[in-house]
This record gives structure tokens, C-alpha cells and sequence, in this order.
């Protein structure tokens, strides 16, 4: 059959079978759009809001601030945060006191400022390796921690 389209048309039969796939192709990409236009609860939806508090928050707030007062608070997040904390979903509560960083479980070492669950596991099994942390400059071993969460971190933290 493709010999025959390739001597009634003047294409190599290389280029009806690319022809062809790229048809196939085509027709399959339309299909999947369609099919999954009409079937919108087969497609898994995401919520970025959640993964970004201020986000969240400010996503569902009418604001008819001026600029001067949206600048004032890009420049005074933190204080702005540590005011709003209570009406705004999804912000760790801080937590009074300081956590020891040597008996503190996982789910405690994540509710830490900037230490997720993943990072907060990466301390716990540092910690089972190596024994009891002396320094906190021991924490720039484990993969997701730098000298800046360090400084943002040495607050909330004891080694006692």
C-alpha cells in the first residue's frame, strides 16, 4: 500500500510512513484532550496554596490596600506573619522555648522555620549516624541545610 500512495505521489515511502506516524500521533494527542475535557474528575488537581501559606491567604483576601501599604509589608514579612498567624492557614505555630536538637523526633525538628519533613528526616537519620550533634555547624553536612538556615534556625535550637 505505501509503495503504491509512494508511485502516485512524489513522496519516498520513508516520508509517507513519517507522514503517517505524525497522523497516528496527532490523532491520539486530540483524543486524550478530549476525552479528558469530558472526564474532569479523572484529572488529579493540585493546590499550590497549600504549599505557600501567604499564598493561600492572600488568595483568598480582597485587597484594597494602596502600593505604599503592599510594599510596607513585601519589606516586613516576618512581622506581618508573627501579627496574622492565627488567620492565616497553613503557617507554623511557633513553638515557646527551644527544641533540643539531640532527642527531638521528626515531627517535632519539622515544625522548625524553613525545615520540612524531608529535611527534618535528613537531621534524624545524620543524628542516628553519627551520635549526639556537638555543633550546629555539624547540620551543613546534611543536604538541605546551609549556613543561612543555620543563622535563621540557631534561635530555635539547643544541643543540650
Amino acid at each position: 500500500m505505501i509503495k503504491k500512495l509512494s508511485r502516485l505521489t512524489s513522496f519516498t515511502e520513508t516520508e509517507i510512513k513519517i507522514f503517517i506516524f505524525v497522523l497516528v500521533m496527532l490523532s491520539i494527542g486530540l483524543g486524550l484532550k478530549y476525552y479528558s475535557s469530558t472526564h474532569e474528575q479523572l484529572v488529579k488537581k493540585f493546590s499550590y496554596a497549600k504549599e505557600d501559606s501567604l499564598f493561600a491567604y492572600f488568595n483568598n483576601l480582597e485587597l484594597d490596600t494602596s502600593v505604599a501599604e503592599n510594599e510596607s509589608f513585601l519589606t516586613n514579612k516576618k512581622s506581618f506573619v508573627a501579627k496574622n498567624k492565627e488567620q492565616i492557614p497553613y503557617v507554623k505555630k511557633s513553638f515557646s522555648g527551644k527544641l533540643n536538637l539531640n532527642t527531638a523526633s521528626v515531627e517535632q525538628l519539622a515544625t522548625l522555620p524553613g525545615i520540612g519533613e524531608k529535611t527534618a528526616g535528613n537531621i534524624y537519620a545524620y543524628r542516628n549516624r553519627v551520635g549526639k550533634i556537638k555543633s550546629l555547624d555539624e547540620l551543613l553536612n546534611i543536604k538541605g541545610i546551609g549556613e543561612k538556615k543555620i543563622s535563621k534556625l540557631k534561635d530555635f535550637l539547643t544541643l543540650k
